[in-house]
C-alpha cells in the first residue's frame, strides 16, 4: 500500500515539474522488457513485433520480440516482451 502512495505522490510532482503541454506522451522504459507510455489517446496498431500508440500530437512506435500488451485503459499501456527500439514517428501524411 505504501507503495502506490508514493507513486501517486511522484506522479503528482513529475506533472508540476515535467508538464505535457500537447498532450505529449511519459515513457517508463525497464530493461529490455517492459514499458509504460502514459498519455496515450489511442492504440493504433498492435502486433507481437511492432506497436504504435499516440499521445496529442506524437505517435510513439514500439519494435521487438513477442511484445505484448499487459495493460491498456484510456490514458495508459504497459507492453512488455523483447522491447528492442522505442522511437516518435513522423505524423502520417493525409494527401494521396
Amino acid at each position: 500500500m505504501m507503495e502506490n502512495g508514493r507513486k501517486n505522490s511522484l506522479r503528482r510532482l513529475a506533472s508540476k515539474v515535467l508538464p505535457r503541454k500537447d498532450g505529449g506522451i511519459f515513457i517508463e522504459w525497464r530493461g529490455t522488457a517492459r514499458l509504460v507510455a502514459e498519455g496515450i489517446d489511442g492504440l493504433l496498431e498492435y502486433g507481437d513485433t511492432r506497436m504504435t500508440v499516440s499521445g496529442g500530437e506524437s505517435r510513439l512506435g514500439i519494435f521487438g520480440k513477442e511484445l505484448e500488451m499487459r495493460f491498456l485503459s484510456e490514458t495508459c499501456i504497459v507492453i512488455e516482451g523483447e522491447i528492442r527500439k522505442v522511437c516518435y514517428l513522423p505524423e502520417e501524411d493525409d494527401r494521396v
